[in-house]
């Protein structure tokens, strides 16, 4: 297994990320690789990173990468080793010793066409706040029964098979929308998208205060938030409701700026 990561100025958080991660109960003969691309960080992540954990194969990004840029990158550098599982993990997300071993008992196998989502909790309000999504539910629950129609790719592990299928993120999304896109494609070739029945880890939510979607704000100032990179930029919106909303897609493209024209 290789876990994927990408970082910017989060230092702390990268640690224990990777404190967490190392100290994962595997299952006997199960070898975790870890590649971390480090985003032009300027707080020390990278430094501090190779002196504490040097077994962490570390990548220097431009600082314009984001999280989709970093891990295509992460993913690229993984994909010649041929592991028999990749598992997407946030630097902030931190998870419980046996997430890994449980997620891999979803997945079954690196031949399977499962892919396994931790259910993630909030760590201030103990609420589910990642993981697998419905089209109907919304997030879905540890108690939920139901499989996922996609993820947030907070803890994911995606298996040889599918990764073969579908390769890594797509190229067009900069911070955004690549990982529900890849659930979403997903779905519609007939990969399951399990989730765990658990909370696997905790992670901060986070939050709308100064982003495009802050009713505070002026509306000029959210039209502009939207085209930043970790907004909804209309080119990469464009394309992601192309590929994933059918007939609707259309109005899905436009539908960011009606909601801030009318205040929503």
């Amino acid at each position: 297994m290789t876990a994927l990561i990408t970082s910017h100025n989060r230092r702390n958080h990268t640690l224990t990320c990777l404190e967490r991660l190392y100290g994962q109960i595997l299952p006997a003969g199960t070898h975790l690789g870890v590649i971390l691309v480090d985003d032009g960080s300027n707080d020390g992540t990278a430094d501090a990173v190779q002196k504490q954990f040097p077994q962490v194969r570390v990548i220097k990004g431009s600082g314009n990468l984001y999280w989709c840029g970093g891990m295509r990158e992460a993913w690229k550098a993984a994909a010649p080793d041929d592991p028999e599982y990749y598992l997407l993990l946030n630097d902030d997300t931190h998870l419980r010793e046996d997430a890994l071993n449980r997620l891999l008992k979803i997945v079954i196998s690196p031949d399977s066409r499962i892919i396994g989502v931790a259910t993630i909790a909030d760590d201030l309000t103990g609420e589910v706040n990642y993981g697998a999504v419905h089209n109907s539910k919304g997030l879905l629950r540890p108690s939920d029964s139901e499989n996922g129609d996609t993820f947030n790719a907070n803890c994911v592990v995606v298996p040889r098979a599918v990764f073969k299928e579908l390769g890594i993120l797509h190229h067009t999304y900069t911070h955004a929308m690549g990982d529900t896109d890849y659930g979403i494609q997903a779905t519609r070739r007939g990969i399951v998208i399990k989730k765990s029945s658990e909370f696997l880890g905790t992670c901060g939510s986070n939050p709308v205060t100064g982003t495009w979607r802050d009713k505070t704000l002026p509306r000029i100032q959210r039209l502009r938030l939207l085209q930043q990179p970790k907004g909804l930029p209309f080119r990469e919106w464009v394309v992601f409701c192309k590929r994933n909303m059918g007939w609707k897609w259309p109005y899905t493209s436009i539908s960011p700026f009606l909601r801030i024209l009318v205040g929503r």
